[in-house]
């Protein structure tokens, strides 16, 4: 790995392992409404800074990138109640955020209220920016955003979250690799999730087609997270420049 990435892949994960991160994330739950899944975040947090774990998760991952890199939009699949997109939002209150999901009712178990609710929950959070949600499948929501090029091509900070079905996990991830910014990271989650147990190999096939990412994964704590990122120096031709 090229000196310079690995730094920045370093201090991403410092900071996301960090007590400061991990009372940030708090604080900005404490502003938004709650559901069990957010209770029980919070609890996780709670006992990694009592602990001095080096926890760190999804929203740990994005709270540390947007923190440090303050990327200009934030793609994500499987929006659900707002957690992750509140905490990119206090993080970055300026970032543009383009929000994907079909917002089933009482998904996994809990309310599933729709964009409404969660551009509260993005104004509790403190964000200031351009908030922009797409509606339906992210099979085919996904690539009518990317293919318009009014829409931005070059995205710094993605999150899939939402088909966690392989077939349709898998498409979500080739959908949007060809769009990760230089230096930019691309977030799954549930890597280990007993619900879930393809999407582990769903993610090992993808890195391996996906060869020039450098991939950070932890599967020990919750239902595991992993992130790739891309190189911000080795040379690299996306289908999209062929």
């Amino acid at each position: 790995m090229i000196t310079d990435d690995a730094s920045r892949l370093r201090s991403l994960i410092e900071r996301a392992s960090s007590a400061a991160t991990h009372q940030n994330l708090l604080e900005v739950f404490e502003r938004i409404e709650a559901d069990r899944y957010l209770v029980e975040e919070m609890q996780r947090l709670e006992h990694a800074l009592d602990t001095n774990s080096g926890y760190w998760d999804l929203c740990c991952v994005l709270w540390a990138y947007a923190d440090l890199f303050k990327p200009d939009v934030y793609l994500e699949i499987g929006v659900r109640q707002g957690r992750s997109a509140s905490v990119v939002a206090a993080a970055n209150p300026d970032v543009t955020l383009c929000l994907f999901d079909m917002w089933h009712p009482n998904y996994a178990g809990v309310a599933n209220p729709g964009p409404d609710f969660v551009r509260a929950q993005l104004r509790r959070a403190g964000h200031r920016g351009e908030t922009r949600f797409f509606s339906g499948r992210s099979q085919q929501t996904v690539p009518e955003f990317l293919g318009d090029a009014r829409q931005p091509q070059s995205i710094p900070l993605m999150t899939v979250d939402g088909d966690h079905r392989s077939g349709g996990a898998r498409t979500d991830l080739g959908n949007v690799i060809d769009h990760l910014a230089s230096g930019g990271i691309l977030v799954f989650d549930d890597i280990c999730h007993p619900t879930y147990p393809d999407l582990r190999d769903v993610w090992k096939e993808f890195l391996a087609d996906h060869s020039h990412l450098c991939a950070k994964v932890n599967e020990i704590d919750a239902t595991g997270t992993a992130f790739a990122m891309r190189p911000t120096l080795t040379p690299y031709h996306s289908r999209l420049e062929d």
